[in-house]
C-alpha cells in the first residue's frame, strides 16, 4: 500500500493539473502551461475576465473577504460529468465547468492501467473524488491561497496541499497583462509576482515530497526513509532561459546542468566527497568541446575531444601525477592510431 500512495502522489499531480491546473508545470521550451484556476482567483484575474459564467463564484469570494477577511470553498472532480464542481462553504454549488478532453484520456488511461489490480483502480479512484478545500486571504495584505487535499485509504492517508503567497496585490492593469499572456511568458510573469509557491506531500503525516518555487530560484525534494533526493533549478535573471540545474542525493551534489537560452550547455559530474569528476560541454544539443574527466584528488584524468558527439582528435590520459600516459587520435568516433 506504501508504494501505492508513493504512485497516487504523481497520479494526483498529472491529473489535478488538468482538472483544475494546480500549481505551475516547469515551463520548457514549447510545453503550453497555465496557471491554477483557484490561484487566478486568489490574483484577481478571473474577475478581470469580466465574464458572467463566474458571478456566483465571484460574489461569494467577494462578500467573504470583505466581511471575514478569507474566503473557504471546496473544488471536487466530477467522474460522470468529466467536470470540475466548486461548492461554498456549506456545500451551495457556486460553479461547474467541464474538463478538457486531455484530462479525460489522461484519467481514462490511468484508472485503464490500474484495473490490473482492483485495489489499486479502487484506491486511484475514489481518492482522486475527494473533495479539495481552499483557503484565500491576505498575510499582513499579501494575498495567500492554501490548497488541501486528504485522502485516507485503509490504514494510510496521504495529504496533499499548494500554498501561494504573492508580494502585493496585482493592480488592474498588470491583471489584463497576465490575461493577454501564455505558456512561458504567463509563467515567468507569475513567477515575478510571486513570494513562494510551496507544495507538499506527506504519507502518513510523514513529508515525502516538497516543490518551491521562488523568484529565481526553484527545487524539489523527495523524501524515502533516511534518504532524499533533490533538484534545484537556478535562473540567471528574470527571463529564466538560463541558468543551471543542480542534482543531490542526501544533501551531497552530483551534477550540474548548465543551460543557456533552454539549451544544454555544460554538464558537471561530483564524486561522493565533493570533487569534481567530469566535465561534458555542449553545443546545439551535441556533446562538443572536450570531455575531461578526473581523478578523486582533483587532478585530471583524461581529455577527449568530441565533434557534434564523435570522438574527433588526440584524447590524452593522464596518471595522476600529471604524467600523459596514453595518447589516442580519433577521426569520426573510430580510433585511428594509438599514439603512446
Amino acid at each position: 500500500m506504501k508504494k501505492f500512495l508513493i504512485i497516487l502522489t504523481f497520479v494526483f499531480y498529472s491529473l489535478f493539473s488538468f482538472a483544475d491546473n494546480v500549481g505551475i508545470e516547469t515551463a520548457l521550451k514549447g510545453t503550453e502551461v497555465d496557471l491554477n484556476f483557484n490561484v487566478k482567483l486568489m490574483m484577481g484575474l478571473i474577475k478581470a475576465e469580466n465574464n458572467p459564467k463566474y458571478k456566483k463564484l465571484l460574489d461569494y469570494i467577494d462578500e467573504n473577504l470583505d466581511k471575514k477577511g478569507e474566503v473557504r470553498y471546496s473544488t471536487k472532480i466530477n467522474f460522470k460529468k468529466v467536470s470540475i464542481e466548486y461548492f461554498s462553504k456549506n456545500g451551495e454549488l457556486l460553479y461547474e465547468e467541464k474538463l478538457p478532453e486531455e484530462y479525460d484520456d489522461l484519467s481514462n488511461r490511468i484508472l485503464t492501467t490500474a484495473n490490473k489490480n482492483n485495489e489499486f483502480r479502487d484506491f486511484v479512484k475514489n481518492s482522486l473524488e475527494n473533495p479539495s478545500y481552499i483557503v484565500i486571504s491576505k498575510n499582513n495584505g499579501k494575498p495567500k491561497i492554501l490548497i488541501e487535499n486528504n485522502m485516507k485509504p485503509e490504514n494510510h492517508s496521504l495529504k496533499l496541499t499548494v500554498e501561494v503567497i504573492l508580494k502585493r496585490e496585482l493592480t488592474e492593469t498588470e491583471k489584463k497583462e497576465m490575461l493577454s499572456l501564455e505558456n512561458t511568458k504567463l509563467l515567468n510573469k507569475y513567477k515575478n509576482y510571486i513570494e513562494s509557491d510551496i507544495s507538499k506531500s506527506y504519507i502518513d503525516n510523514k513529508l515525502s515530497m516538497i516543490i518551491e518555487k521562488r523568484h529565481l530560484t526553484e527545487f524539489t525534494i523527495m523524501y524515502n526513509k533516511n534518504e532524499s533526493v533533490k533538484q534545484e533549478i537556478i535562473y540567471t535573471d528574470d527571463t529564466r532561459l538560463s541558468g543551471v540545474i543542480k542534482s543531490y542525493q542526501n544533501k551531497k551534489l552530483l551534477e550540474e546542468d548548465f543551460f543557456e537560452n533552454y539549451a544544454l550547455k555544460l554538464q558537471k559530474f561530483y564524486y561522493e566527497n565533493g570533487k569534481l569528476e567530469a566535465e561534458i560541454p555542449f553545443k546545439n544539443d551535441k556533446i562538443n568541446g572536450e570531455v575531461k574527466i578526473y581523478y578523486e584528488n582533483g587532478k585530471i584524468k583524461e581529455i577527449t575531444p568530441v565533434k557534434d558527439g564523435k570522438k574527433e582528435g588526440i584524447g590524452k590520459e593522464y596518471s595522476e601525477t600529471g604524467k600523459i600516459i596514453k595518447e589516442v587520435l580519433y577521426k569520426d568516433d573510430e580510433e585511428v592510431k594509438k599514439m603512446k
